[in-house]
C-alpha cells in the first residue's frame, strides 16, 4: 500500500520509498523537502530531530548535470522561502509556501528567525552535499582514508580501456604462447588472432566476479584440458552412433531409387554422411562437421515417407529418428571457447587491478568495491558511525538505477529494514523508468529497497508535464494490462512482475494538472496519441516496414510543419509549430539513419542525438583519416585520389575528372599537400586542417547545405582532437594510426569525444530513448514502437547475463540454455516495457505511434505485450481498438500509404537586424609584464620570466666560457653555465624547504647526494654536496651569520608592481646616482613600460629585527677564490646590471613592510638591504662572496614616486 506524499506532513526520519513517475515533480519535491529539513519543519510524527544544514542534508543522484540541475533548483528555492517569509519581492501566491509560512505566522520573530535560516542555508550552498554517486564515494574515500586504505596519490580514469587491452595482450603472452602446440592449436581455432580474442572477452572482463567457478590460478593449459574432459563426458556415446550412422547409410544406399532426389540430394546427404563418420571415428572430436548440421532436418521417418517413390528394401533403422535428438545434444554441449573465456575474463580482471594499483590509478567501480569492504571491515563500524553523523539525512535521486554494490552501501550506512528515526533514507525514483541495466542499473536493488520498506512508500500522483489527455492515454495503455480495480489485465500485470496478488512493480494510475496550451490545427485540437497500423498481413521483414513507417512520420512531419494553422494555442495567441518542437524517438543509430533518410528527402535538417554518440563514428571521421593520409604521403597517388574523392571534400565530378587528365591541375594539388604537411610538421595538424578547409571552400558551401553546419562542427571537433593527442604521439603516421584506432575500435568513448551538439537546437531531433530520460518535448513520434530483440538460444553468443531468482543474484551462462534463454529474454521484454513507458511519457501535447508485425513478431515486443499479454497479436487492428477501449483522446489509424515525397515549404519569420553599435572604448595595446632580466636583457626587448627557475636562467645566460680551476675548490670545479646555475638554485631551494638549520643531521648530506644522483649532475653529487654544505654553515660578512643561523626566511617570494608609463631611462638615472655613482656601466635600452613589474625573490628574511632579500650568483668570476674581492663584486654587480635588480626587490619588500608593519614601519631602522651572494666566492676569507647593497631611504621614495600605485601584490 503506498501512501499519497503530501510535503508538508511527510517523516523526515527513518528509510522510506518514493514512487515519482514521469513528470510528477520528483525535483521540486525534493527542493520542499529540502526547505523543511532546513527549517526543522514539522511535528513530533514528522520532524527531523533538529535544523540541518546544507553540509549535512547528503543528495546524490546520477549524472554531473543532474547535481548541477537540483543543486541550483534547491538554492533558487531557499532563495524564494526566504523573500516569501519577508514578503519581499513580487511572489504568486505558493500553496506549499504559504502553508509552510502558516506555521511561522503567529510569532514574527519565529518568522523572521526562519526567513533567516533559509537564505543562510541559500548562502551556504556551495558547500552543500549535493554529489553524482561516484563522486561522493570518492569523498568518502579521501575524507576517511586511513579507514578506507585510501591512497592520497591516485588518479581517477574514466575508462579503463587502455588498461584493460594491456592486460589482454599479457593474458596472451603468459598464458596462450605458453600452451603445448596441441593445445595452442585447439584455442586459435576458437580465435584466429589476439584482436577476436579481445573484442571476444572485452565486455566478459568487467563481469568476471559474476562467472561460477572460475580458476584465476590455475594455468590455461590445466584449463584446456580439464574442459576437453568435461565435453568429452558430456558428449553422445560416439560408440553407439557409429553403428546407427553406419545402418543409416547403408539402408539410405539400398532405397536410394526409391527415395525422391530433389528432397534429398546427393550433393547434401553424402557430405552428410562423410561428416557423420569422420566425428564418430575421431575420438578428440567434439562436433561433426559442418555438412552434418546442413542435412539434420530431413531425417525423420515421417519425412522420409513424403519423399518415398517406390518400395523400400525394409523400414527406416532407428537413427533416422534420433538424428534430431543427436543436434539438439551436440548444439547444447559447452564449447572449449567458454572455459577459456571464463579464466581469461578472471585472469585479466585481475591484472586490471593489478596495472592500476601500478600506475596508482583506480576507476568509477573501484571507489564502489573500496567503500563497501571498508564499510565490511574492522573499521566498517566507526567508518559508517562517522559518515552518518556527518550526513545525517540522505536522499538518493532516480534510485531505480542503482546498482547492487550502490544499494548495500546505503543499506550498511542507514540499515534500510531498521528504519532508524535518527537519521533518514529517502529513496526517490520511478521503477518503470529503470532503463539503465547496461550501464549496471539493476531492477532487483529496487526491489530490495521496496521490501525493505514496507509499509513505508509514497507517491506523486500528479503529472505536471503532459496535457490531461495524453496523461489520460498513457494511462490506458498500461492500465489494460495491469487491469483496472482488481480486473482485467495480464497475470503478470503491466510491467511483467506480478505474481499471484503481489506486484512489487504495479502499474499507478497518475492524475494531470493539464496545460494552458493546446495543440490545434484550423482551430480544432490533434488528438493527444494516434496509433498507427501496420499492413494486416504483417512485414516479412524489418527493412520493408521501417521504410513504410518512416515515410508515414516524415509525410506527417512536413504536413505539421508546412501548415501554418499548426501551433500551440494559449491565452495570448497561437505559437506556430517550429522543427525544433519535435522528436523522433529510436532504439540506435540504425533507425535514425533510416529516419534520417526521409526526412532528408524532404528537405527537413534533423539531428540525431545520444547520449554517447561519438564524433569518431560519423561519416566525417573516416574522411579526415583519409586527408591526414594523402597529406603524410602526397606522392602517393592512390592516397591522394583517395582523400580527394571523400563526400566530406566535396569536389565535383568534373573536377576530379580533370585530375585524371590535366597533368598541371594534378601537379598543382600535389604542391598543395606538401604545403600542407609543411603547415602540420611546423604548425601542428590543427593549423594544417583549418587550411585544408578553407582552401577546399568547405565553410561557406556547407553552411548553406542541409545538415552542413552539423559537418562542419564534426570536422572542428576532430581537428582539435588530433591537435590534442598528437602532443602524446610522435609523427605524422602516429596520429593517422590513433585516428585510424579510434574510427575501428567501435568502443564507448570518453566525454570529450562526444558529438558537439550546441549548433543543433533549432533542428528536428532524433533521439535515443534511452538519451531522452529526464527530457520534455512538445510533439514525439514513435514510429518503431514494436520493434524488439529476442534472445534466443545461439551458439556463436560469447555468454549471457541473467538474474538468477533462487540464489537472488546476477549470474553468467555460457551454453545457452533454452531455459537461461527464456529468463534473459523475459528480463528483456520487462526492460522494454519500461522503455516504452519513458518513450511515451516524453510528451507535452501528442504523441504518434508505429505499431507492425514483422514475421509474427510482435508477441515479442513491449507494445505486443501490452496489447494482448505473451499471447499472439492475432488481427492487429481489433487488438488495437480491445487495448484502446473507450477512451477518447487515442486515434487508431492504418498507416499512411501515399506516395511521393512532399518538401518542406515554410517563410520564417527573422527579426531584422539593428544596426551595429560603434565600439568606443579604449584598452592599452602595449601593457606587458616586465622584469629585471627583461629590461635589463642587452638592448632587446624580453618576455618576463614566469617561473624563478626561467628567471635564474636569464639571469646566467651571458657567462663567460668554462675555465680550468686552479686549485681544488668544489665551487671552482663544478661546471658553469645556465644550467648548472639553475640546478644549485633549485638545490638551494630545496635546501630553504627542508631547513637550513638541519644540515647537522647525518641524513642530509644522503639527501643531497640522491637529489644530484637522480639529476643530470650526478658526476658532480660529492662536489655539489660538499660546496652546498660549506655554503650553508658559512657565516656571511654582512651578517655576522650563516645561512643556517637565520630566523624567519621565506624563499621564492613573488611580487607584482603596477607600472605605468615606466621610463627606463629614468629608472636608470636613479640608480646610476645613488648606487655606486661615477662608476661606468651599460645604460638600459630605452623603452617606456605599462603593466606590470614581476619577479621572485631568492630569500626574503629577518635578521636582528632587520628584514633583508638575498639572491644567489653562480655567476664564475674567475678561476680561484682571491678573484671575489670587493672591487670584483662590485664591478660584476655593475656589468650585470644586478643593482637594479636589487632596488626592484627592496622596493617591493619595502612596499611589504609597509604594508604588514603599517605606521610603526621605519625603513632606516628595519630595512636590512639587498645581499647578493656569488656562491663561488664563498671561499674568499674577506666577502665570503658577498655584496651589499644598503638600503637608500631616498632611493627607495624616487622609486616610489616613479611607479606610483594605490597597490602591490606579493606572494
Amino acid at each position: 500500500m503506498s501512501h499519497l506524499l503530501d510535503p508538508l506532513t511527510f517523516p523526515l526520519h527513518g528509510s522510506r520509498l518514493i514512487e515519482a513517475s514521469a513528470g510528477t515533480g520528483k525535483t521540486w519535491t525534493i527542493a520542499a523537502l529540502y526547505v523543511r529539513l532546513v527549517l526543522g519543519h514539522g511535528d513530533a510524527q514528522s520532524a527531523f530531530a533538529r535544523p540541518l544544514l546544507p553540509a549535512e542534508i547528503l543528495v546524490m543522484t546520477f549524472t554531473r548535470a543532474a547535481t548541477r540541475e537540483l543543486s541550483d533548483r534547491i538554492r533558487a528555492r531557499l532563495v524564494e522561502a526566504a523573500q516569501y517569509f519577508r514578503g519581499q519581492g513580487r511572489h504568486e501566491v505558493d500553496p506549499y509556501l504559504e502553508q509552510l509560512l502558516d506555521t511561522y505566522r503567529a510569532d514574527p520573530a519565529l518568522r523572521e528567525q526562519a526567513a533567516h535560516r533559509l537564505m543562510l542555508a541559500a548562502e551556504a550552498m556551495d558547500d552543500s552535499a549535493v554529489f553524482t554517486i561516484d563522486a561522493w564515494c570518492q569523498r568518502m574515500l579521501r575524507e576517511h582514508a586511513f579507514d578506507s586504505g585510501a591512497l592520497f596519490d591516485e588518479e581517477l580514469v574514466e575508462s579503463e580501456r587502455a588498461l584493460c587491452a594491456q592486460a589482454v595482450r599479457d593474458y596472451w603472452r603468459h598464458h596462450v604462447y605458453a600452451l603445448s602446440s596441441e593445445h595452442f592449436d585447439q584455442v586459435h581455432a576458437c580465435w584466429p588472432d589476439l584482436l577476436k580474442f579481445e573484442k571476444a572477452v572485452r565486455e566478459l572482463v568487467a563481469k568476471a566476479h559474476l562467472i561460477d567457478d572460475a580458476e584465476a590460478d590455475e594455468t590455461l593449459s590445466t584449463v584446456v584440458s580439464a574442459a576437453r574432459q568435461r565435453i568429452r563426458e558430456a558428449s553422445p556415446d560416439k560408440t553407439e552412433w557409429a553403428v546407427l550412422a553406419a545402418e543409416m547409410e547403408q539402408w539410405f544406399k539400398h532405397n536410394r531409387a526409391a527415395i525422391h532426389g530433389n528432397t534429398y540430394r546427393n550433393s547434401t546427404i553424402g557430405p552428410f554422411f562423410q561428416a557423420l563418420r569422420a566425428w564418430v571415428s575421431d575420438a578428440d572430436q567434439i562436433l561433426p562437421g559442418a555438412d552434418f548440421f546442413k542435412a539434420t532436418d530431413k531425417w525423420s521417418t515421417q519425412k522420409l515417407e513424403q519423399a518415398k517413390t517406390g518400395p523400400w528394401n525394409g523400414p527406416p533403422p532407428a537413427g533416422v529418428d534420433r538424428i534430431v535428438e543427436l543436434e539438439r545434444q551436440l548444439k547444447a554441449l559447452p564449447t572449449l571457447s567458454h572455459f577459456v573465456l571464463a579464466h581469461a575474463a578472471s585472469v585479466i580482471a585481475r591484472r586490471v587491478q593489478t596495472l592500476k594499483a601500478q600506475a596508482r590509478k583506480f576507476g568509477f567501480d573501484d571507489m564502489l568495491a573500496r567503500l563497501k569492504m571498508a564499510l565490511q571491515g574492522e573499521n566498517g563500524a566507526a567508518l559508517r558511525k562517522r559518515i552518518v553523523a556527518c550526513y545525517p539525512i540522505a536522499m538518493i535521486d532516480e534510485f531505480q538505477d542503482t546498482s547492487p554494490n550502490q544499494y548495500t552501501i546505503f543499506d550498511m550506512l542507514y540499515d534500510v529494514a531498521a528504519n532508524d528515526a535518527d537519521t533518514g533514507l529517502f529513496l526517490i525514483g520511478d521503477p518503470k523508468q529503470a532503463i539503465y541495466g547496461f550501464r549496471g542499473a539493476d531492477i532487483h536493488s529496487y526491489l530490495a529497497a521496496r521490501r525493505a520498506t514496507a509499509g513505508r512508500h509514497y507517491w506523486l500522483a500528479t503529472n505536471f508535464r503532459s496535457t490531461s489527455g495524453l496523461v489520460e492515454a498513457v494511462n490506458q495503455l498500461f492500465a489494460h494490462a495491469e487491469g483496472r480495480q482488481g480486473k482485467g489485465g495480464h497475470p503478470k500485470g503491466a510491467f511483467g512482475f506480478r505474481v499471484g496478488q503481489d506486484n512489487p512493480l504495479p502499474f499507478q494510475e497518475v492524475g494531470a494538472k493539464g496545460r494552458q496550451e493546446q495543440l490545434q490545427r484550423d482551430g480544432r485540437a490533434i488528438a493527444s496519441m494516434t496509433i498507427w497500423a501496420g499492413a494486416a498481413d504483417g512485414y516479412k521483414n524489418k527493412p520493408s516496414m521501417q521504410a513504410q513507417f518512416a515515410h508515414a512520420c516524415a509525410e506527417r512531419i512536413v504536413t505539421l510543419l508546412n501548415d501554418p494553422s499548426v501551433g500551440l494555442s494559449s491565452p495570448t495567441g497561437i505559437t506556430r509549430l517550429a522543427p525544433a518542437d519535435i522528436a523522433i524517438l529510436v532504439r540506435d543509430r540504425h533507425e535514425a539513419a533510416v529516419l534520417q533518410k526521409a526526412l532528408r528527402a524532404r528537405r527537413v535538417a534533423s539531428v540525431y542525438l545520444s547520449d554517447k554518440d561519438s564524433v569518431f563514428r560519423g561519416e566525417e571521421a573516416p574522411d579526415v583519416l583519409r586527408w591526414l593520409q594523402a597529406v603524410s604521403n602526397p606522392l602517393d597517388a592512390k592516397l591522394v585520389r583517395s582523400a580527394l574523392a571523400t563526400r566530406t571534400a566535396d569536389l565535383s565530378l568534373a573536377e576530379l575528372a580533370a585530375l585524371i587528365t590535366d597533368d598541371l591541375a594534378w601537379e598543382a594539388r600535389i604542391e598543395q599537400l606538401k604545403t600542407l604537411k609543411h603547415i602540420w610538421q611546423r604548425s601542428g595538424v590543427l593549423a594544417m586542417l583549418r587550411r585544408l578547409l578553407h582552401e577546399l571552400g568547405l565553410p561557406a558551401r556547407l553552411v548553406g547545405k542541409a545538415g552542413g553546419e552539423r559537418t562542419l562542427t564534426n570536422l572542428l571537433h576532430l581537428a582539435e582532437l588530433l591537435q590534442r593527442e598528437s602532443q602524446h604521439l610522435d609523427g605524422e603516421q602516429g596520429l593517422v594510426r590513433w585516428l585510424g584506432e579510434q574510427i575501428d575500435s567501435g568502443l564507448e568513448t570518453g566525454d570529450e569525444h562526444i558529438l558537439r551538439l550546441e549548433s543543433d537546437a533549432q533542428l528536428v531531433k532524433l533521439v535515443t530513448i534511452h538519451a531522452s530520460k529526464g527530457l520534455e518535448y512538445p510533439l514525439v513520434f514513435l514510429p518503431f514502437a514494436a520493434a524488439s530483440k529476442p534472445i534466443r538460444p545461439k551458439k556463436d553468443r560469447t555468454f549471457l547475463e541473467y538474474f538468477d531468482t533462487q540464489s537472488a543474484r546476477r549470474r553468467i551462462d555460457f551454453g545457452g540454455v533454452a531455459q537461461v534463454c527464456t529468463i534473459a529474454d523475459q528480463a528483456r521484454l520487462e526492460e522494454d516495457i519500461r522503455l516504452l513507458y519513458v518513450a511515451l511519457t516524453r510528451a507535452r501535447h501528442a504523441v504518434w505511434i508505429g505499431v507492425a508485425d514483422v514475421n509474427n513478431g510482435l508477441k515479442d515486443s513491449a507494445f505486443g505485450y501490452l496489447a494482448n499479454g505473451s499471447a499472439s497479436v492475432g488481427e492487429l487492428m481489433a487488438t488495437l481498438k480491445q487495448m484502446v477501449g473507450e477512451c477518447t483522446h487515442i486515434e487508431i489509424a492504418n498507416v499512411p500509404t501515399e506516395a511521393g515525397e512532399t518538401a518542406l515549404s515554410r517563410e520564417e519569420s527573422v527579426p531584422p537586424l539593428r544596426a551595429a553599435h560603434d565600439y568606443a572604448g579604449e584598452f592599452e595595446r602595449s601593457w606587458t609584464v616586465a622584469s629585471y632580466s627583461s629590461l635589463t636583457k642587452g638592448l632587446r626587448r624580453t618576455r618576463a620570466p614566469a617561473t624563478p627557475a626561467e628567471q635564474k636562467m636569464l639571469e646566467e645566460v651571458a657567462l663567460s666560457a668554462p675555465a680550468v680551476p686552479t686549485q681544488p675548490a668544489p665551487w671552482h670545479r663544478f661546471p658553469r653555465g645556465a644550467l648548472p646555475g639553475q640546478f644549485v638554485h633549485e638545490l638551494l631551494e630545496w635546501m630553504h624547504d627542508e631547513g637550513f638549520a638541519q644540515i647537522h643531521q647525518p641524513r642530509y648530506r644522503e639527501q643531497i647526494l640522491a637529489r644530484c644522483a637522480r639529476s643530470t649532475w650526478q658526476g658532480w653529487q660529492e662536489d655539489l654536496a660538499d660546496w652546498l654544505l660549506q655554503l650553508t654553515r658559512t657565516s656571511l660578512p654582512p651578517l655576522s651569520a650563516s645561512l643556517a643561523e637565520l630566523g624567519q626566511t621565506q624563499a621564492e617570494t613573488e611580487f607584482w608592481i603596477p607600472a605605468t608609463n615606466l621610463r627606463t631611462a629614468e629608472l636608470d638615472r636613479l640608480c646610476q646616482t645613488h648606487i655606486l655613482p661615477g662608476q661606468a656601466r651599460t645604460a638600459l635600452s630605452e623603452r617606456q613600460v605599462t603593466g606590470m613589474l614581476h619577479g621572485f625573490i631568492d630569500l626574503v628574511f629577518e635578521h636582528d629585527g632587520r628584514y633583508w632579500i638575498l639572491d644567489y650568483k653562480s655567476t664564475a668570476l674567475g678561476n680561484d677564490d682571491a678573484a671575489y674581492h670587493t672591487t670584483a663584486l662590485q664591478a660584476a654587480l655593475i656589468d650585470k646590471r644586478y643593482e637594479v635588480q636589487g632596488m626592484i626587490y627592496l622596493l617591493a619588500l619595502h612596499r611589504m613592510l609597509k604594508i604588514r608593519l603599517g605606521a610603526s614601519y621605519d625603513p632606516a631602522r628595519q630595512l636590512g638591504g639587498a645581499l647578493f651572494v656569488f656562491l663561488r666566492g664563498i671561499g674568499n676569507p674577506d666577502t665570503r662572496g658577498c655584496c651589499t647593497l644598503s638600503p637608500d631611504v631616498a632611493l627607495l621614495e624616487a622609486l616610489d614616486r616613479l611607479l606610483p600605485t594605490s597597490h602591490m601584490e606579493c606572494a
